[in-house]
């Protein structure tokens, strides 16, 4: 079994907004209203992969209940600690003339220590039954930056390992733990590692880079472009196949999932690496927060283009 565990999940409210302007009235329709939040994301996507997979978090007020149903009704058993306030609300704007997405995240509820602690426990009663355990998204208002990195090691006390989907201190202490795989997007390395990176050459060294901080595995995700891929053995970069973008919110959780399907079902790196490239794709050809399929990802798979040659 796999446990996903989202400490600040969110309801993401999709619209559509033709010749959306900053600054300025817009007037749009509301297209999609889904639970979300990476986590939850990455549970739905393991579900719809044949994966057995549970979900732990926090979850708060009306958006909260909303979440545990949601969950409910796509045949996924969840666990989540009930916190004070509201479950965040989290806007994605799409911009059909210009073909732009905007995305409007609120901060999350106020969480205390107690709030962790409790989830530390819970952690403790679920890992010793998991073969993986997948960290993702933010951390809620209240939780210091070291969060993901005690969970992670309390995940490898019991015998489990981990992914980790994160940014910013989270990330940097989370790879300091000795996480197995972690898939941030390009940006997020560049803010981790305070420079630009503008080549496939610059990628393959940030990789190295977080690879020599702890991870054993490093994907970086970047949207249309690919993705890159890296081992202590082996960097791959991975173009997808061209799809209608219909919504990308969800895709590089889809790819979180792709990647614990293959750790759980011990493929060799460069074939998961291939398949969440896939299931990437897949999911941006989706409206809203709608994750794809084993089947749909694995109808793209033959598309997906892979170059080791920027290894050298």
């Amino acid at each position: 079994m796999i446990a996903t565990v989202t400490l600040n999940p969110a309801i993401d409210k999709s619209l559509t907004v033709r010749g959306f302007a900053a600054g300025r009235t817009n007037r749009g329709e509301v297209t999609r209203i889904d639970a979300g939040g990476k986590g939850v994301n990455v549970a739905r996507a393991a579900k719809r992969f044949g994966l057995p997979v549970c979900a732990l978090g926090l979850a708060a007020g009306r958006n909260g209940r909303f979440l545990l149903d949601a969950l409910a009704a796509a045949g996924v058993p969840a666990d989540f600690i009930d916190v004070p306030g509201e479950t965040r609300t989290n806007l994605k704007i799409y911009d059909p003339l210009k073909g732009t997405e905007t995305e409007i995240n609120e901060p999350g509820f106020q969480v205390s220590r107690s709030h962790l602690e409790e989830m530390k426990g819970k952690l403790r009663e679920y890992a010793p039954r998991c073969e993986l355990v997948v960290f993702s998204g933010s951390l809620p208002p209240g939780a210091p930056p070291e969060t993901f990195a005690e969970l992670i090691s309390i995940t490898k006390e019991c015998g489990a390992t981990s992914i980790l989907d994160t940014a910013g201190l989270p990330l940097r202490h989370g790879l300091a733990a000795g996480v197995l795989l972690v898939k941030p997007n390009r940006a997020e390395v560049e803010e981790l590692l305070e420079r630009p990176l503008r080549s496939r050459r610059e990628l393959a060294d940030a990789a190295r880079v977080m690879l020599e901080m702890g991870a054993q595995q490093v994907v970086i995700s970047m949207g249309a472009e690919g993705a890159l891929g890296a081992t202590q053995e082996t960097v791959l970069m991975a173009q997808p196949p061209a799809v209608e973008l219909r919504s990308s919110v969800g895709a590089g959780d889809t790819m979180v999932a792709a990647l614990a399907y293959g750790i759980v079902r011990h493929l060799p790196f460069p074939d998961s690496f291939r398949l969440a490239v896939a299931a990437g794709a897949a999911t941006v050809a989706r409206d809203g927060t709608k994750v794809a399929d084993f089947a749909a990802a694995q109808a793209l798979l033959p598309r997906v283009k892979i170059d080791a040659s920027v290894a050298a």
